[in-house]
């Protein structure tokens, strides 16, 4: 946790798909506004939602050494959030591979706190959940990679991070309990 008040503090939410993150970083967010908490969230998806993708030379014409599109973008993104005054992240997103993860997080936001909270379901849940938004053809193949996701973080040491069960839990729960673990939810006193 940034202990400097200008640094940047980072709640970054994983876990598989259908597991929860963009719902809990909605009740997250809502209960930092709630409690007049200043905060931007962004769902890591969305920074490299493009097509095509850029090549390295591309990226490296705009900006050196820039491995991803998505660097490139939370870095814009946070530069104006930031002048806004803003020192607190919510960012959602798979990340399978986390080390890396925060790496591209940290070139994009150099001076950031970051804290991984990786959410975990039952298969059931996760089946559940996906059956409830998934439809057409894809639908199978995305509960497949979800279940695949899953045992992948399962099987990874949770050193350094938050791990939260989702099974039978409000977003709202969840994200007092978040707030509460982080210390986030004391910053409005």
């Amino acid at each position: 946790m940034a202990t400097d008040s200008t640094a940047t503090e980072i709640l970054l939410i994983t876990g598989p798909a259908g597991v929860g993150k963009s719902t809990l970083s909605w009740a997250l967010g809502d209960a930092l506004a709630e409690a007049r908490i200043r905060h931007a969230a962004v769902e890591s998806d969305e920074l490299d939602r493009v097509f095509p993708k850029p090549d390295t030379g591309q990226l490296d014409a705009l900006s050196p050494g820039a491995r991803d599109i998505s660097q490139i973008n939370l870095a814009a993104l946070w530069a104006s959030y930031r002048a806004l005054g803003h020192t607190r992240l919510i960012m959602s997103g798979v990340m399978l591979h986390v080390d890396f993860d925060q790496r591209w997080i940290l070139a994009a936001i150099p001076d950031a706190a970051i804290t991984v909270v990786r959410l975990r379901a039952s298969d059931e849940t996760l089946v559940a959940r996906l059956d409830r938004r998934e439809v057409g053809a894809g639908r199978e193949a995305q509960i497949e990679r979800s279940l695949r996701q899953a045992r992948r973080m399962a099987s990874e040491a949770g050193g350094g991070l938050i791990e939260v069960a989702t099974d039978g839990r409000t977003p709202q729960d969840l994200a007092r309990e978040i707030l509460d673990a982080t210390g986030w939810a004391a910053a409005a006193g």
